[in-house]
C-alpha cells in the first residue's frame, strides 16, 4: 500500500531561486511536454480535482509552482523538518510551447536550468509522456541531463486509457528500448482513471523511507 494522502496545499509559485520556498522536506518534480496532463495527474495523486489549474490550452504553467503534502494544520512550515510522510510536489513549466515568444521559451529554460541545478531537496523528477506520442531526442536529451546531476527520473506515460491494451504493451516495450530503461521504470498512468497513481506514490515512498 503507497503512502496516504492526508492533506495537500498550495505554497507559492516561483520564477528565480531566492523566490523559492523554504522546505525542509524531500521535493518530487513533475515534468513534460506542454499540455501532457502534469496538472490533472498532481491533482489525481492527492484526491484534489482544483489544487493545480488545468486548462486544455497549452502553457498554463509558466512558475515552478511548490505543494506541500501532509503537513499538519497545528504544525507550522518552518517545523516540518524530519517529520514522517511530509513531502513537496513540484509543477515544473513544460517544453514544447507553440504559441509563446522566444523570449518566453528562454526565461522557462533559464528557470527549469535553476531549479534542477539549485534544488538540493529534489529527490525524482516524474517525467511525463503522452503515450499516443512518439518520444524523440528531447525526451532523451531532457533524461540525460537530469541525470547529469544525478536526480532521478522515472518515465510516466500519461493518456494511457485512450491506448488498448495491446498498444499499450508495445508502445511500453518500444520506450524500453529507445531510453535504455527496464519496463518497471515506466509507468502508464491516467489521470481520468487513477491509473498509476499507486506506483508513483510508491515511488515517493520508497524515497522517504530512505531519507536520515
Amino acid at each position: 500500500m503507497a503512502i496516504k494522502i492526508i492533506s495537500a496545499e498550495f505554497i507559492k509559485g516561483a520564477v528565480k531561486p531566492e523566490q523559492y520556498p523554504s522546505l525542509p522536506v524531500p521535493e518530487f518534480a513533475f515534468f513534460g511536454r506542454s499540455n501532457v496532463g502534469k496538472s490533472s495527474l498532481i491533482n489525481m495523486l492527492v484526491n484534489r480535482k482544483n489544487l493545480v489549474k488545468t486548462g486544455s490550452r497549452p502553457g498554463m504553467t509558466r512558475e515552478v509552482n511548490f505543494f506541500l503534502v501532509n503537513r499538519p494544520s497545528a504544525v507550522p512550515v518552518s517545523e516540518i523538518a524530519g517529520k514522517k510522510n511530509i513531502f513537496a510536489l513540484v509543477d515544473l513549466p513544460g517544453y514544447g510551447y507553440a504559441k509563446v515568444s522566444g523570449g518566453v521559451i528562454q526565461k522557462i529554460d533559464s528557470m527549469l536550468y535553476d531549479y534542477c541545478t539549485n534544488r538540493q531537496n529534489l529527490q525524482t523528477i516524474f517525467f511525463l509522456i503522452d503515450m499516443r506520442r512518439e518520444p524523440g531526442e528531447i525526451e532523451k536529451n531532457s533524461i540525460a541531463f537530469f541525470q547529469s546531476y544525478n536526480i532521478k527520473v522515472v518515465i510516466v506515460g500519461t493518456k494511457a486509457d485512450k491506448l488498448k491494451k495491446n498498444d499499450l504493451a508495445k508502445v511500453t516495450r518500444n520506450w524500453v528500448d529507445f531510453f535504455s530503461v527496464d519496463a518497471e521504470s515506466i509507468i502508464p498512468s491516467s489521470a481520468s482513471k487513477k491509473l498509476g497513481k499507486e506506483r508513483i506514490l510508491a515511488c515517493v515512498e520508497e524515497q522517504l523511507f530512505e531519507q536520515p
